[in-house]
This record gives C-alpha cells, sequence and structure tokens, in this order.
C-alpha cells in the first residue's frame, strides 16, 4: 500500500493472522502473541510496541464494594474472564505484568478494558501490575474502564483513582522519529470536540500515525467486498449476536450520530490520510485487514484469553 501526506511516503504492510503465534511456556504465564510488522520506507532500524486489552480484571467474590443486587449477577459473570486453564483475569494480569519488559518493546499501549468494572480492588490490581512494568506506556480507557455499574462510588472518587493510576488524556501522543502513535481515550463513545482538534494537529505534523482506538472501525463496503478473507463485520456478528460492534454508518457505534466521530472517520478514510493503521480491541476476537486501501486494521484478541501483541514499524517488509 502507499500513503503519501505532507510529501512523506509510506508503505505499510500489516501481517499478522498467519504469525499468530504461541509463546514458549514461560515462567509465568504463556501468551498467545499476534505479531503484526508496519512497514514505513526509509526508517532506519525498528520499533516494537507491545499491545495489550480487554484483560477485564474481576476480583469479585473478594471485592466487598460490590453491592448487594449484583452479587448473583457477578457470581455468573465470573466464569466468562477465565483462560482456557480456569485462570482468572486478575491472576492472569498479576502473571502478564510481571513478564511485560521481557517482550523487549520500545512502548506498550493497554488498550482499555483492562478491568471488566470500576471498583478500589480491581483498580488497585491494575495498579500494581502497571506499577511493576518499566516500559514506557499508554492507558487508553473505555467503558469498562469508567464502569460503575454494580459498586456504589462517585464519579469524583473515581477519577481520583484513576488519576492514580495515569493520567485520564482525552488523546495520547507518543511521537516516534518516523512515525507517531496516537492513542484516543474512550472511544465506546463519541471523541470530544477538542479531542478532534488535537488530532487534526498531529495529522498535520505529516508523519505516518498509528491510531490506537478500543473500539474498530467498520471496513467501507467496498472494500469489505474485495477483502478475500471475513469481513470484520462478518466477524462481528458471528461471535455478538448479529451486533458489529464498530464505528461506521448504522454500525452499533454510528458515526452519523456525531459530527465529531464523523468527521474523524473521514481523516481515517481520506486518500491523503497520514493515518497508516488502526489497531482495536473490544470484540475478543482476532481480525486482520483493511479499513480503506491506504489503512490497515488489526483487532487483537482479549488479554484475559492470553493475547497480546506485538507490533513491529520498520523499513522493511517482516523485519
Amino acid at each position: 500500500m502507499l500513503l503519501t501526506a505532507a510529501g512523506i511516503a509510506a508503505a505499510l504492510c500489516l501481517t499478522a493472522s498467519a504469525r499468530e503465534t504461541e509463546e514458549p511456556a514461560r515462567e509465568q504465564l504463556p501468551c498467545i502473541v499476534e505479531e503484526v510488522h508496519v512497514t514505513i520506507p526509509g526508517m532506519e532500524g525498528s520499533r516494537k510496541i507491545l499491545w495489550v486489552s480487554d484483560m477485564h480484571i474481576f476480583s469479585y467474590p473478594e471485592d466487598p464494594e460490590v453491592k448487594t443486587e449484583h452479587q448473583e449477577q457477578l457470581q455468573e459473570r465470573a466464569a466468562l474472564f477465565q483462560n482456557a486453564e480456569g485462570i482468572s483475569s486478575g491472576d492472569s494480569w498479576e502473571a502478564l505484568s510481571s513478564q511485560i519488559d521481557s517482550f523487549g518493546a520500545d512502548y506498550a499501549v493497554f488498550g482499555a478494558d483492562m478491568i471488566d468494572y470500576v471498583s478500589a480492588a480491581n483498580l488497585d490490581c491494575l495498579q500494581q501490575g502497571l506499577e511493576k512494568v518499566k516500559t514506557p506506556w499508554m492507558y487508553i480507557r473505555a467503558d469498562h474502564d469508567y464502569g460503575r455499574w454494580y459498586v456504589d462510588m462517585g464519579i469524583k472518587k473515581m477519577r481520583k483513582l484513576h488519576r492514580q493510576i495515569a493520567p485520564q488524556n482525552k488523546i495520547w501522543v507518543q511521537r516516534f522519529e518516523d512515525f507517531t502513535l496516537v492513542g484516543l481515550d474512550n472511544t465506546t463513545t463519541a471523541v470530544a470536540e477538542e479531542t478532534l482538534e488535537e488530532f487534526r494537529k498531529v495529522c498535520a505534523e505529516g508523519n505516518p500515525i498509528l491510531l490506537c482506538t478500543h473500539v474498530p472501525f467498520d471496513q467501507e463496503e467496498e472494500e469489505a467486498d474485495l477483502a478475500g478473507d471475513e469481513s470484520l463485520a462478518r466477524a462481528s456478528r458471528r461471535s455478538w449476536g448479529d451486533r458489529v460492534l464498530c464505528w461506521g454508518d448504522g454500525d452499533e457505534y454510528d458515526t452519523a450520530s456525531s459530527a465529531a466521530m464523523g468527521e474523524l472517520e473521514d481523516l481515517i478514510r481520506a486518500p491523503d490520510s497520514p493515518v497508516a493503521a488502526v489497531f482495536a480491541g473490544h470484540l475478543h476476537l482476532t481480525w486482520d485487514g483493511s479499513i480503506t486501501d491506504t489503512c490497515a486494521e488489526h483487532v487483537f484478541g482479549a488479554a484475559y484469553e492470553n493475547h497480546i501483541g506485538m507490533i513491529t514499524v520498520s523499513g522493511r517488509t517482516g523485519q
């Protein structure tokens, strides 16, 4: 693919499904690593970005904050967030956070839904893990990271607990020499106008952008028709009861419902867009394809099922 932005040409090659591999058994947690490669011609050396999302840390029944009327519901829900070996998401996170630095990434993205619901216990578990991580990182949140559905906690306390972990940036920007990594916070709701304005400014810089979001963007109809593999919409419907849990026209997250989301989508889909790739989670499945013929997309599987991602950015395909 060829991407041209502000005089900078960048070709992108993104491969993943064929290279999804299971790491050799580690001391703590075996990880299914989804390997993705982004090629930026002219780039010297390489950068590695680790992706972790949809951990759904779940402290119940050891969570004293859960209201009585929700205890039976959460008892049933607890079984959803275990890996194939029956290890709980909280225990998996404790193990995974201890080995993140061993992957040798230059940067890490925690791509939302790291906890299943807001509570002091869940956030404390998350924080204890993040405090072990020396690799620089960003933490974009989404509805589960902010959801106070099962506990009696005010929004001020919730924000205070979150800010003890990491800033609540509406947009995260990490600039590398040859590309820019951008993270959008809380994409289970429409972006705010100020977030969109900041994104416009980053786009105007002209560097290729790798965009991190929790909720993926649906393909254009023409791109989906041309795809030889399963379309993102079909993959979502297959897993989520005929729902397309993406941002797109008429999807569960309808871009037509928000002028800001409509413009954001236009910035991503424009033929001269600097957005070379979009990385997302949310669907608890692995999918690899394109949003347009100039913008690739990869959806990573859920970390509570041991899935993580390793994005390699370099000047040569498959380096």
